[in-house]
């Protein structure tokens, strides 16, 4: 039965959207600023006209659960999200078609963009001759040629639909990349509409949206046969809902589902197979078990699970000294921003089979000591890191954080039963379990010895070089005597120096060497390497320009 039949021919008009389609119960709205989902289409008494029921995407927007005066019209997710609205108030928004000609078609002069009368002039044989345009209005030209667009966005239009049936594929046939983020789709299916006319799409972002899930989704996998990357933040999803959707992607490689409020997960290697890259960033996640969940996946390489409420790590499936099965081929883990305080956590992280990469910036326990001593020991404890916070591991710096760990925890080794006589190093359980590492580092470098253990006051103040700060740009300035530990990082030099030369500027060092006059002068270009990285000895001098 048709909206006339319904409501009469004069309710049908009111429900057109602008491009002469109609509302449906399950369509998505756009009214004053705000999203909803339209859940009922009819009369309301004892007032006149239709009304279109809607459930807001903000619960605060609502007034009700889409009841009125006792009773029930619709059903809403959330007691207070619903609300009757007259269907003037509400814009359908556009088809893709429509969005596509809006964003890359021809522009005027005003806007800066070139109208096609101009791409040729006569040239001194009265012969036409094709202009070569530059910035703004060449690229509004190029875009303009639909058939040769790769990238579509269509971020924020308001679109509802991908139009006519294979008319969009025909418009952009090599598409590859598809941004509907934050728009009015009400389905996966249509988006596998849309997905099924561009054969070439890799990468698709439906953030932002609220898409009803498909009633068969492995009969929708043909549509996204080539699709690797796909970007579903904001949507509201449940983990089983993500694992629904993803069915139909059997190529995924790479997935982005942050913001989506998560606080469980599941076993996933059933429809992840192919996945190297998972991006759970801003949920709720607070149980490492959640994310050993994720363990059993065969190819991922890199887990960002930053601005979580993640507490401890854990591997329960082997001891202190072995390798966990779990995550057997992940490279790379950035979890920023958690609540990660105790060192214990970390020893777990050199159960990794393969960890190269770890960010963890933002957890209290980078606090506990200096930023050195942090990276010092975030290097000794996991031993196959390569980057830590996306600065690389040198060897040197290896050796030095693995000496000076050993110097460190040797008297508590003594202590416990450890001695560098094989047949007598027996330490106890429990420093195994806190130094997992130790034993390792004692076979690579040898054992501490009690010499080593000393205090030498002396040490530190053999080890401070005596420069010279000068900027020849600012000779005004002045020349500055320094004595700076070796262990001073250039990022803490720069910052001594803005204080010293009142610089509200980032200044830029150099240094040249006192053994050659004419020397050249070697940058300190590095913030997080130390003056000693840099070979710097005493009577050196470094340059400062700002």
């Amino acid at each position: 039965m048709g909206m006339a039949k319904i409501f009469g021919s004069s309710y049908t008009e009111e429900l057109l959207r602008l491009d002469g389609t109609q509302f449906q119960v399950g369509d998505r709205i756009y009214c004053d600023q705000h999203r909803a989902t339209i859940r009922f289409i009819g009369k309301v008494p004892p007032t006149n006209g239709v009304w279109l029921g809607v459930e807001w995407d903000n619960p605060a927007r609502g007034k009700h659960n889409g009841s009125h005066e006792g009773k029930q019209y619709f059903h809403t997710s959330h007691p207070k999200s619903g609300s009757f609205i007259r269907p003037n108030k509400a814009q359908g928004g556009i088809n893709a078609i429509q969005a596509v000609k809006l964003r890359y078609g021809l522009k005027n002069d005003q806007n800066g963009g070139v109208d096609a009368k101009e791409l040729f002039v006569l040239d001194h044989n009265n012969q036409q001759t094709q202009v070569e345009m530059v910035g703004a209005r060449k690229v509004n030209l190029l875009q303009s040629q639909f058939s040769r667009l790769k990238s579509i966005t269509m971020f924020d239009l308001q679109v509802h639909s991908g139009g006519l049936d294979g008319e969009f594929g025909a418009m952009c046939p090599i598409v590859t990349h598809l941004d509907v983020a934050r728009n009015l789709l009400p389905s996966w299916e249509l988006v596998a509409n849309m997905a099924k006319q561009l054969r070439c799409l890799k990468d698709l972002n439906v953030s932002d949206n609220r898409l009803t899930l498909p009633k068969d989704p492995t009969s929708l996998s043909s549509c996204f046969g080539k699709l690797t990357n796909a970007t579903m933040n904001k949507m509201n999803m449940t983990w089983k809902e993500i694992l629904t959707v993803c069915s139909m992607f059997p190529m995924l490689e790479e997935l982005h589902v942050g913001f989506n409020n998560l606080v469980e997960l599941a076993d996933s290697a059933h429809v992840f197979n192919c996945l190297k890259r998972l991006d759970v960033m801003t949920n709720s996640i607070q149980d490492w078990a959640e994310v050993l969940k994720l363990g059993s996946l065969p190819m991922l390489e890199t887990l960002i699970i930053s601005e979580n409420k993640v507490q401890t790590i854990f591997f329960p499936d082997c001891s202190a000294r072995e390798k966990s099965q779990s995550f057997g081929s992940l490279k790379s883990l950035i979890i920023k921003k958690n609540s990660i305080s105790d060192w214990s956590s970390i020893n777990e992280l050199n159960k990794l089979k393969q960890l190269e990469e770890l960010q963890l910036s933002g957890n209290p326990i980078v606090n506990s000591f200096k930023y050195e001593t942090v990276r010092q020991l975030l290097i000794a404890k996991i031993g196959s890191l390569k980057l830590i916070d996306r600065t690389p591991i040198t060897f040197e710096e290896r050796k030095g954080a693995e000496i000076d760990y050993l110097k460190r925890y040797g008297k508590d080794w003594k202590n416990v039963g450890g001695s560098s006589d094989p047949a007598k190093n027996k330490p106890s359980q429990l420093f195994v379990e806190q130094h997992p590492r130790f034993q390792i580092m004692c076979d690579k470098w040898g054992a501490p010895e009690d010499s080593e253990f000393e205090e030498k006051s002396s040490a530190l103040k053999e080890s401070l070089l005596a420069v010279k700060i000068v900027s020849s740009e600012h000779p005004g300035k002045g020349e500055l005597q320094k004595k700076l530990p070796a262990t001073m990082t250039i990022e803490k030099l720069k910052t001594l120096i803005q204080r010293m030369f009142k610089m509200n500027t980032e200044p830029i060092l150099t240094y040249s060497s006192s053994k050659k006059s004419n020397g050249p002068r070697i940058p300190l270009d590095h913030d997080m390497r130390q003056l000693g990285y840099f070979s710097i000895e005493s009577s050196d001098t470094i340059h400062v320009c700002w």
